[in-house]
């Protein structure tokens, strides 16, 4: 209803001025002012409130009704005092008074002016409270620093948050200059930048995610991220910024940037270690790339040797001439080899203190020898060992160094597989050398020598020629043999057990032809070992002796600490030729195929055992098995 107070005061008007036209004056001069004046402001207050119901808001037109009714009874109490006060001293006795009516449409016209513009006065500092309230709750409440500053880049407002971003009070930063939150190298620029943009409107930065640095109360410097907007209130020209901490960000950013960095560096390492031709190669380049990849001052490779570990490579040369083997079931190393997972310790510190040190009651401990390492990252090799990284700093490895260091693990231990496998393919190419050899020649003397005396019989007829046959079909015939338990065999070795060594000496004695040959046997002891395999090796050396000793050879086996010996009493083997008797085919019988040594040596070595030969107490040939 209010909204239509006006157009209500209006049409009131427009009925008085109209009552006021039905008296009729003598002067029309004084009609049209009475009459015209009110009746056009009259129709103003009619379309003027017709046109506020539309456009403002219902309090406001409330309080323009209120003044315009304000102004008419002001402008009907001006015309009463002027007609009953002045008037009628001056107008004769008995004639009408007549109510002039255009003071009351002045004062009401004067009422809507007022209070058009009062209103809107007061609309618009209610509005600018109600923005500053939302302004104020909305940044108060903020986590980020909301500040504002004026053209002179001094600090207009601060919201609690800065005070908890920058260590300042929010009451002492109100009337400072904006320059006391940044670095010096930064206060130059900003006056420079702030001046230009406001004489020359040149923004020279983006107003929307500006990374700079911010400066605390203590003097830290921390990366902040910053927005700013603009805005004009009355003649104030400010400028407000959201400025938030980015150190968290800026910190994950720098560790992805490390974390890339280190996987290109491990694509490099991973290069090196897969050119290796050995496994000493890839021992050397895995310690010295683990320094390059890793923040560590020194990197160790250590070698699961049974239940030991035995230093393989140093990425410093004089610390690993000082390494010894240790357990591979104890420490850290152990540790980490045995769960097979990368393990991180940022200090070792505590643990060496405690470990070293009696004192176990919360007493004082030792103090840290600078040239000890703090912390350390073992990296488990599969079944081959450990690398573990050394740093003098703690905390110098992260979590992303474990995936890494479980990549290089990866890289390390298929280098070394393949090495393993090029070996086991040109150990399995040799045999197959080998192997053509005895059939392009070993086979082929026999074979002739059957062929010929087979000829001479079919020409002759003469059957003395049998015996030589046989003789060389028998030994074609040991030949394929020995040939395919290389072939068939090889290096396999199936599960061990303790063996008797008397038992298994006197078993493969049976199984040989010894005809006046003696066997004596001086030890008691077990061995773990492949039973079968075992025999196999006694066989062959026993036949070995008897082929050059001869019938009436004594063969002695014994044991010593550590391994065990078989020797015999039959000419020896010369010194130079030592080395020479393990070669496949090589042999100093003619009717011997120089497989039975070979044969021993690998089945020894398939046991992690070594074989050696030397003299025997009587001269003859002693072979020492040792690494039992």
């Amino acid at each position: 209803m209010s909204q239509w107070s006006v157009t209500i005061l209006g049409v009131v008007l427009l009925l008085l001025t109209l009552a006021r036209a039905a008296a009729d004056t003598d002067d029309p001069l004084i009609d049209f002012i009475e009459v015209v004046l009110p009746f056009v402001v009259g129709i103003g207050l009619i379309l003027g409130g017709i046109w506020l119901a539309r456009t403002t808001p219902t309090p406001r037109v409330r309080q323009l009704s209120k003044w315009t009714l304000g102004g008419g009874i002001v402008g009907v109490a001006v015309n009463l005092w002027f007609v009953f006060i002045i008037s009628l001293e001056q107008a004769p006795s008995g004639e009408p008074v007549v109510l002039n009516l255009n003071g009351a449409g002045i004062f009401m016209t004067a009422g809507v002016l007022l209070g058009y513009y009062a209103t809107g006065l007061q609309a618009r500092e209610h509005q600018l409270e109600l923005s500053e309230n939302r302004f104020r709750a909305l940044t108060e409440n903020s986590s980020f620093a909301v500040i504002s500053i004026d053209e002179t880049s001094t600090i207009r407002y601060a919201n609690d948050a800065t005070e908890a971003l920058f260590g300042y009070p929010t009451t002492d930063l109100v009337g400072e200059p904006l320059t006391k939150l940044m670095p010096t190298r930064f206060r130059e620029a900003h006056l420079k930048g702030l001046s230009r943009y406001l004489s020359e409107g040149a923004r020279t930065v983006d107003c929307d995610g500006l990374e700079l640095a911010g400066l605390r109360a203590d003097g830290e410097e921390f990366p902040v991220e910053i927005s700013f907007g603009e805005y004009v209130v009355d003649d104030d020209h400010l400028f407000t910024g959201v400025i938030q901490d980015i150190s968290d960000r800026k910190a994950a950013e720098q560790q992805l940037r490390d974390h890339t960095s280190k996987v290109t560096q491990l694509h490099e390492v991973a290069t090196e270690i897969t050119k290796a031709a050995s496994k000493e190669q890839v021992y050397q380049r895995t310690a010295d790339g683990t320094v390059d990849v890793f923040p560590a001052d020194v990197a160790r490779v250590a070698i699961a040797d049974g239940d030991q570990f035995v230093p393989a490579a140093s990425s410093d040369h004089d610390l690993h001439n000082q390494c010894q083997p240790v357990s591979a079931t104890l420490g850290y190393a152990g540790q980490s080899y045995q769960s097979g997972a990368v393990l991180r310790l940022d200090d070792l510190t505590d643990t060496r203190s405690a470990a070293q040190s009696p004192l176990q009651d919360g007493g004082p401990q030792p103090e840290a020898n600078p040239a000890e390492p703090r912390s350390l990252l073992s990296i488990p090799l599969g079944e081959y060992g450990v690398v573990q990284a050394f740093a003098h700093e703690p905390a110098a490895f992260s979590e992303r160094d474990e995936q890494v260091a479980e990549m290089l693990a990866t890289h390390v231990t298929t280098a070394l597989q393949r090495i393993e496998a090029e070996s086991t393919i040109r150990r399995e190419r040799d045999r197959l050398e080998e192997f053509a050899s005895i059939l392009s020649h070993d086979l082929r003397n026999p074979l002739n020598v059957a062929q010929g005396r087979l000829e001479l019989i079919q020409m002759t007829g003469e059957l003395d020629h049998v015996d030589a046959i046989d003789r060389a079909l028998d030994r074609m015939e040991r030949l394929i043999e020995d040939m395919l338990t290389l072939a068939r065999e090889g290096d396999a070795v199936g599960e061990t057990e303790p063996v008797a060594l008397r038992t298994v000496a006197t078993q493969a004695w049976n199984n040989v032809a010894t005809n006046d040959a003696a066997l004596e046997v001086e030890a008691t002891v077990q061995i773990d070992a492949d039973h079968s395999r075992f025999i196999q090796v006694f066989e062959n050396l026993y036949r070995n002796a008897i082929e050059h000793g001869g019938d009436t050879v004594t063969v002695r086996v014994g044991a010593f600490d550590g391994g065990f010996y078989i020797e015999d009493t039959g000419p020896g083997i010369p010194e130079d030729e030592r080395e020479d008797i393990f070669e496949s085919g090589y042999t100093t019988n003619q009717d011997g195929t120089g497989f039975g040594l070979a044969i021993v040596k690998r089945i020894v070595e398939a046991h992690g055992w070594e074989i050696d030969v030397t003299a025997g107490r009587d001269g003859g040939a002693r072979f020492e098995i040792s690494g039992i």
